[in-house]
């Protein structure tokens, strides 16, 4: 296990996979508020990237698990470059899905210098219609009324309140019961399943496997009810900073969570996007979705290693 403390009491988890002489490549999750997993690092050709996932502050196995102290946007950014000068590395392809390619569209907007690549993945533009989007009757809620409705009851949101500023006050409530918290938590899950056309979670009686779920309700929700810590316009302002850099973003037609038209307007604002649109949702459970973010790595790998100025 490999640790890098930051600020604010934050201890960072990270991994390494892959090709050890590979170019290094950063694997930001999304989220916000889930983790790494292994088994992602093989989507993302290990044969030719040495392959670095971490764990953002509160999340997976970095501690303090679920803690909001100091977590915000600008210092995962600023965790981001601090994991890049300890592991002493140059420059680095950027690889972030969902939340994960927000992060690294911040990243990369502050800093250009690092990256030589980004390959992104259902794109979130963190704007404020986008978190609208998902969590409001006026968004994807409407083609699934009945179980948006058992949202908000699970959560008791008042009439006309979101049901994610019901989540985060319930979570960061003190007088909340554990078990309440996870129902709380679960709830949100089973929303997130039923919108991705995944089996939803069922109540888990052993309450050792609470808190995971807990912590990753905490910081996503902590999140949202911050605007991502972002403006209205989300990722969308500086973008004119990153122009120059290769990008390739897979995105699935069928998204339900992160549209599509997104993608088309972030590829639209960078001249050196290339969008593959995918017969996809927006769960990384869907093989085809596996299979073109696969592509897509090995393609970028060939193109910057065929490039006369690489680095070698």
């Amino acid at each position: 296990m490999k640790n890098l403390p930051v600020t604010q009491g934050h201890v960072l988890h990270y991994a390494e996979f892959g090709h050890p002489a590979g170019i290094p490549l950063l694997f930001v999750h999304g989220g916000p508020g889930s983790g790494c997993h292994p088994a992602q690092a093989k989507l993302l050709y290990p044969e030719g990237f040495r392959i670095i996932q971490f764990d953002q502050r509160g999340c997976g196995q970095s501690t303090p698990g679920g803690s909001l102290l100091g977590n915000r946007t600008a210092a995962l950014v600023r965790d981001m470059e601090a994991l890049r000068q300890h592991l002493d590395i140059t420059q680095w392809v950027i690889y972030g899905g969902s939340w994960g390619a927000s992060l690294a569209l911040e990243y990369a907007k502050r800093y250009p210098q690092q990256v030589l690549g980004l390959l992104l993945r259902g794109a979130f533009l963190a704007r404020q219609e986008d978190w609208e989007w998902f969590s409001t009757p006026h968004g994807v809620a409407q083609q699934f009324p009945a179980a948006y409705q058992a949202l908000r009851q699970a959560l008791a949101t008042p009439e006309g309140a979101n049901p994610i500023l019901s989540l985060y006050q319930q979570l960061l409530n003190p007088q909340t019961r554990q078990e309440d918290a996870y129902r709380y938590a679960l709830a949100w899950d089973v929303w997130e399943c039923t919108v991705m056309g995944l089996s939803a979670p069922t109540f888990n009686p052993d309450s050792a496997r609470w808190q995971r779920s807990i912590h990753r309700a905490r910081v996503y929700s902590h999140y949202c009810a911050h605007q991502f810590f972002l403006s209205p316009q989300g990722v969308l302002p500086g973008l004119e900073a990153i122009r120059d850099i290769p990008a390739t973003l897979v995105h699935g037609v069928n998204d339900q969570v992160c549209r599509y038209a997104s993608a088309h307007l972030l590829a639209d604002a960078l001249p050196r996007c290339q969008l593959v649109a995918v017969e996809a949702g927006h769960g990384m459970h869907e093989t085809t979705l596996q299979q073109a973010l696969q592509q897509a790595a090995t393609t970028l790998h060939t193109n910057l290693t065929s490039c006369p100025h690489f680095p070698d």
